[in-house]
């Protein structure tokens, strides 16, 4: 009996290796192969795999080496987490068979980034010329018109690191799939973001145009940036950090109107708020009843906010005021003008220049030529008017102002206006 005991014993620890044993190897062969696949892009290294019997699998101390680039990106660990250990062995088969597992779970945590590496210096590329995004995000931030390694830099910044979280669960019998992004770029921001996807039967139907995008939910937490680029950017102007923020709204009001685009108030209070407590933006919306582009193009703006219910929270608060008003013909005249303008040789070369309307003082007797312009009117008892200028009797000038529900139109007589400007 005794023997019989000490044979189960060593039968277990056996059996114990053995699984073991097969399953750190096909976690192995699982990660070379992924290596493999990305040599053509990439020479990737690891340190160490370690593995669970709850369906886990951690590969430690990775290396990404880009040979084109000539720069090295540096991971702390991956880890991947299946519903259970059969479904961690026969995830290789799985994918290459088009098969999507119950659920699957990435974790990437520590990956960095060299501010002072190539992929850096390309975006500090002084030669190409900022993207739009770029130059919104810098209106009013000096001869900043791009934020780069030199920026960041300045900001307090050594490196990016990120750390990463992607989970799904699919519903094979309902061609569901639900899905949860997560990106915390430390010491920088939180970037969140989830929904559902119907119509799934395969990896390959996720890029079909069969798939249907459901709900979705966006969600931006500041982690110190706003509050290092506010700084960083009332120091180009030598302004207090609240001059400058007022200063960065107007601008962004001035350049969408140059564009023909204009938002509601309430979109701009909440961007402002944003700047003033660093604190979340979150946007939600339901995609469901959309059948693809082409139906999109006939909708105007405020139609496509509308139809997918969109959403906007500002530090858990809702705004309401998030319409748009755009002049379709204005944009598309501005944003096809070829025209370029250099700047001088000691600032920032092959830009395009920004060219930002302004509210400009005239004197009250000429405004009458300004009708149609969008103005700004005080009157004699300090009370400012500001709408779209019409004259339709005389001694009386109408001022337009837009508002969510609907527009409202001012009467002020000629002779009580201390003050006015005009938006060119």
């Amino acid at each position: 009996m005794k023997k019989i005991v000490i044979a189960l014993f060593i039968l277990s620890i056996a059996l114990f290796a053995i699984v073991k044993g097969s399953l750190w190897y096909f976690t192995q062969q699982f990660v070379d192969n992924q290596v493999f696949q990305a040599k053509p892009l990439a020479q990737i290294s690891y340190k160490e795999i370690k593995t669970s019997f709850t369906g886990s699998a951690t590969v430690t101390g990775i290396k990404v080496y880009i040979p084109v680039l000539d720069e090295s990106i540096i991971i702390e660990s991956i880890k991947f987490i299946a519903p259970d250990l059969i479904t961690l062995l026969s995830l290789d088969s799985q994918l290459q068979n088009n098969e999507l597992p119950e659920s699957l779970t990435l974790l990437i945590t520590g990956a960095t980034l060299n501010l002072n590496g190539n992929i850096m210096q390309l975006i500090d590329n002084p030669d190409v010329e900022p993207t739009q995004l770029e130059v919104f995000s810098t209106l009013a931030c000096g001869e900043t018109y791009r934020i780069g390694s030199k920026e960041l830099s300045a900001m307090g910044y050594d490196n990016l690191t990120s750390d990463i979280f992607l989970s799904y669960r699919y519903n094979a019998r309902k061609k569901s799939l639900t899905y949860h992004f997560k990106n915390q770029v430390r010491d920088i921001t939180h970037f969140n973001f989830s929904g559902d996807i119907k119509n799934i039967t395969g990896i390959k139907s996720l890029s079909d145009k069969t798939a249907q995008p459901g709900s979705i939910a966006l969600e931006v937490i500041d982690d110190s940036y706003i509050v290092r680029k506010n700084r960083f950017c009332a120091a180009q102007g030598e302004r207090k950090v609240a001059q400058y923020i007022d200063d960065h709204i107007l601008q962004i009001e001035e350049y969408l109107l140059s564009y023909g685009v204009i938002p509601e108030e309430g979109l701009f209070n909440a961007y402002k708020s944003i700047l003033e407590t660093s604190g979340a933006i979150r946007l939600e919306a339901d995609l469901s009843h959309l059948t693809g582009t082409t139906e999109l193009m006939s909708f105007e703006p405020n139609d496509i906010i509308q139809f997918v219910r969109l959403k906007l929270f500002v530090n858990n608060k809702r705004i309401n005021e998030i319409s748009i008003d755009i002049d379709k013909e204005k944009l598309i005249n501005t944003a096809t003008n070829t025209e370029v303008e250099l700047e001088t040789p000691d600032e920032i070369k092959k830009k395009r220049a920004i060219i930002i309307k302004k509210y400009r003082p005239v004197s009250v007797d000429n405004l009458s030529n300004f009708k149609g312009f969008r103005v700004k009117v005080t009157n004699n008892k300090g009370k400012q008017f500001k709408g779209t200028l019409k004259i339709s009797q005389p001694n009386i000038y109408e001022v337009v102002s837009r508002l969510r529900s609907g527009n409202i139109t001012y009467h002020i007589p000629i002779n009580t206006i201390k003050k006015a400007e005009v938006f060119n």
